[in-house]
């Protein structure tokens, strides 16, 4: 194909990927934003043209990097594809990190703007006098401080022609920070091929379909939401953007706009379970429910399922370095295989390892290691962590799990999370998934705290459900019946609610910090 063409250049990248799902759905609406304005493809297209060729004549070019400071809004992603086609790299900033947090990212990712919404102003402000490398600031809302252009403006500046910058699939595209579990955050290399090869290996699974209407929650800092809205803007989707999660909204919503399909982590399926009323609601257009982030307790299926009567569920495993996703389990196999992820995709292989990297026998547990078009380029700035995660081509994911006889995965847990206790091995999982079959739980994690007697003894902690009162020696004897002793908590602590990440998966360190004192 020549420049100018329908994908724009012979190099197929994220930027062409909007162009050919502009050219095929025009008219169709591709996003709609939390307040309820739309934009249909052909509109996406020409905006991210704007922004590019507006962007352009800021002097950013080919490899910058650009950090972006927002929630999900339309104007984000049309700030992302404008970054795409121009070739620099989109930093989308964790909008719940503290200021130093955020100076530290912005500063070690050498991001030479600064996008960011309305909601950040303060923020912005704060970090604008300790940010040398930042040469231009750009505000989505009205009245922009001195020295900021407001992004509507920014649009005037360009025209909706295609930019002319050649983009390979090879060059980056995002680069994501980690949620830094142990010490600084990772920022982790993703390039165009990465996104294109992730939407199509959920293309071809079946669960993303181009008739969707999604509600789209998870926030788009994280990797599942980028590869989530990538891949419904690849086949052709309607996304359904949220600012934030609220369970009354979102249940109006997939009232109102007949959502066919939501995913999210099981920790916000759990928050949603909670509201008042829920079973009140029309949820008859939601034919598909899908988890990621963490393992869905198989207690909170079952409750998810009365909710959502006519929705299949299916669940995933993936992560950042994966570009998002790694397995599926679909919704054909998801009754029968409990508490499993399911099998890697088309266009990535998988195998499960011991210490030296030898393949570990069906149902052994192991190290889960994979290869693909998906993986991430490297770490940003880090030689020595990428080796070490990287060898001979594949990447070693620090997740215990096993394989069964038909080839399916089972994640065990983290490696690192692997409780000791008198020299038997816990797999902390096991226990969070008896903890939440208990009619009292809303929220479980167990973790691993000092003990002068076992090395490590058991601790869970545990946040109820409204109005519910238990002690510990409930919640030990109710586990007593259920798994081997040696597997029980030698306690117990209760909270409010349990501390997350943004994409809703519990921090083990967190807890760690606060409760690692010895057993008594």
């Amino acid at each position: 194909m020549t420049k100018g063409s329908l994908m724009g250049i012979s190099n197929v990248n994220l930027g062409s990927m909007l162009r050919r799902s502009a050219h095929k759905h025009p008219q169709k609406v591709a996003l709609v934003s939390h307040e309820g304005e739309e934009r249909t493809y052909s509109q996406m297209e020409a905006l991210s043209n704007r922004f590019a060729r507006a962007f352009t004549k800021l002097g950013i070019k080919k490899g910058d990097h650009v950090a972006v400071l927002s929630l999900n809004c339309i104007e984000q992603l049309i700030a992302f594809f404008g970054i795409f086609k121009l070739g620099a790299v989109a930093v989308p900033i964790n909008v719940r990190l503290a200021v130093p947090e955020m100076k530290w990212i912005i500063e070690h990712s050498d991001a030479t703007a600064l996008i960011y919404s309305k909601e950040f102003e303060t923020r912005a402000a704060e970090l604008r006098p300790e940010l040398k490398k930042i040469g231009h600031y750009l505000l989505i809302g009205e009245d922009p401080p001195e020295n900021t252009l407001r992004f509507e403006d920014l649009l005037e500046l360009g025209d909706d022609k295609v930019p002319q910058t050649e983009v390979v699939g090879d060059d980056e595209a995002f680069l994501l920070y980690t949620a830094g579990t142990t010490g600084r955050p990772k920022g982790v290399l993703l390039s165009h091929n990465g996104f294109i090869w992730n939407s199509v290996n959920w293309a071809h699974n079946g669960v993303f379909r181009e008739d969707d209407r999604c509600l789209q929650v998870f926030p788009l800092y994280h990797v599942a939401a980028i590869g989530s809205v990538l891949t419904y803007l690849y086949i052709g989707g309607t996304i359904y953007l949220k600012k934030t999660f609220a369970p009354k909204e979102c249940m109006e919503t997939i009232e109102r706009e007949r959502i066919t399909r939501w995913a999210a982590a099981p920790t916000v399926f759990n928050m949603l379970l909670q509201l008042p009323g829920i079973e009140e609601y029309d949820t008859g257009s939601v034919t598909l429910i899908g988890s990621g982030a963490a393992i869905m307790p198989v207690e909170t299926q079952r409750r998810l399922g009365a909710v959502f009567p006519s929705a299949l569920i299916f669940d995933t495993y993936g992560m950042t370095e994966a570009s998002g996703g790694i397995t599926t389990l679909l919704p054909e196999d998801f009754t029968r295989k409990k508490g499993c992820v399911g099998k890697e995709h088309l266009n990535l292989e998988l195998r499960v390892v011991d210490e030296k990297g030898s393949l570990v026998p069906a149902g052994h547990v192991g190290e889960v290691i994979f290869r693909g078009n998906n993986l991430m380029k490297g770490y940003y700035k880090d030689a020595a962590a990428t080796e070490a995660a990287m060898r001979d081509g594949w990447f070693y994911t620090g997740d215990l799990g096993r394989l069964d006889e038909e080839g399916f995965l089972y994640i065990v847990d983290r490696k690192k999370d692997m409780i000791i206790t008198g020299g038997e091995n816990v797999y902390p999982r096991e226990v969070e998934e008896v903890l939440y079959t208990h009619p009292l739980i809303a929220e479980a994690a167990v973790i691993g705290v000092p003990d002068p007697r076992w090395g490590e003894a058991i601790k869970a902690v545990v946040a109820l459900n409204p109005g519910a009162t238990a002690s510990d020696k409930d919640i030990i004897g109710f586990c007593r019946k259920k798994i081997g002793g040696f597997k029980c908590p030698k306690s117990v602590e209760f909270v409010r609610e349990l501390p997350k990440n943004p994409a809703g998966k519990i921090l083990k360190k967190e807890l760690k910090k606060r409760f690692s004192t010895p057993s008594q």
